[in-house]
């Protein structure tokens, strides 16, 4: 089998092909950079969470796809990975969107008979990327971009914060109707499952509750209402900086409870030790956050878009039947995939 699982005898390889990798997990990676070698020899260490799992090609004489490797994030307690790297980039010498095909295609069928339900990938916003995966079975369920705050954090004094406090283990209830609330149902079906078991009679958990950014500190405060919780801020704390995640309804022309929200977790990272950059990820859905977070400093860092596959073991015939024709891709389309690089404070 021409993709297997990573070994100890893979190392050069991996750390020749990083160098022309494609990151995905941008969010992690912003947080806390590592190299996917790093990250390949993890599974190695017994007293290490095997978090990250990574598959090889390397095959001679086979035409466009000779060699590649892709590395996947597993989520705790959930049947789901985001994709984390890939490589080579298409834009490589020997990179090609065949090598890519062959290693998502076979890596879901590893990865399904591991239990694993779903693979997410969050990726830059361009047309060749964006097909790419649709070839291999991923759906587009939402654009985001991107903000970045790097300069002094523009605070401003509150009117009133009496209705925040920190999160607490009652509010989930609340905080489900809340995510039901703001988000648009397909973004819904895609990232909770809603309507959806995962194969063992359970539903997916709605993102509002879990972090992609593995083993990094949360904090998480409500904004309480009248009979309900009107928002809610979190802040993940990371090694080079924090990312903000706003959940509230910021279609109304009262943008109040945003810039309420958003200044009080502001104000939680200037009291901090946090040093390095603040990023916050702003959804196509959510039009009236970009305003108020130009006002606070913050400009557009890059455009994602956000996909999913779902890999039902009933789904694997029609995976290993595509194969042979993807194989058969002569040319790649010339593009600009680099991604911006946060400047170093």
């Amino acid at each position: 089998m021409p993709i297997r699982p990573f070994a100890p005898g893979d190392a050069l390889l991996v750390q020749r092909l990083s160098r022309y990798a494609t990151r995905f997990h941008i969010g992690r990676f912003l947080l806390q950079p590592s190299s996917p070698l790093q990250a390949a020899f993890s599974a190695y260490l017994p007293w290490a969470y095997k978090s990250s799992v990574t598959y090889v090609l390397r095959q001679e004489g086979h035409g466009l796809a000779r060699a590649g490797f892709v590395q996947w994030q597993l989520r705790i307690d959930r049947a789901e990975a985001d994709l984390k790297v890939l490589s080579p980039a298409l834009d490589a010498p020997n990179g090609h969107p065949a090598i890519w095909h062959k290693l998502l295609a076979e890596s879901a069928l590893s990865l399904a008979d591991q239990q694993i339900r779903r693979l997410y990938s969050e990726l830059s916003d361009q047309p060749l990327l964006v097909n790419t995966f649709m070839q291999a079975g991923f759906h587009l369920y939402a654009r985001e971009t991107i903000w970045r705050l790097a300069g002094d954090m523009q605070t401003r004094p509150f009117v009133d914060d009496s209705g925040l406090r920190p999160q607490m283990r009652q509010d989930q209830w609340a905080l489900e109707q809340l995510y039901a609330r703001i988000t648009p149902q397909p973004v819904r079906q895609a990232e909770a499952g809603e309507g959806e078991s995962d194969g063992k009679g359970e539903s997916f958990t709605p993102p509002i509750f879990t972090t992609r950014h593995l083993h990094r500190p949360l904090s998480s405060y409500v904004l309480e209402g009248t009979d309900r919780l009107d928002g809610c801020v979190q802040i993940v704390w990371g090694k080079t900086g924090a990312w903000l995640r706003l959940w509230v309804d910021s279609n109304q022309p009262d943008t109040r409870q945003v810039r309420l929200l958003l200044g009080y977790a502001l104000q939680r990272i200037a009291d901090s030790p946090q040093r390095g950059p603040v990023y916050i990820g702003v959804r196509d859905y959510q039009s009236g956050i970009g305003p108020v977070l130009e006002e606070y400093g913050f400009a557009p860092f890059t455009d994602r878009a956000r996909m999913v596959r779902s890999i039902w073991q009933r789904a694997k015939k029609a995976v290993e039947n595509r194969l042979p024709g993807l194989e058969a891709v002569r040319e790649a389309i010339p593009g600009s995939l680099a991604m911006p690089q946060a400047s170093q404070e």
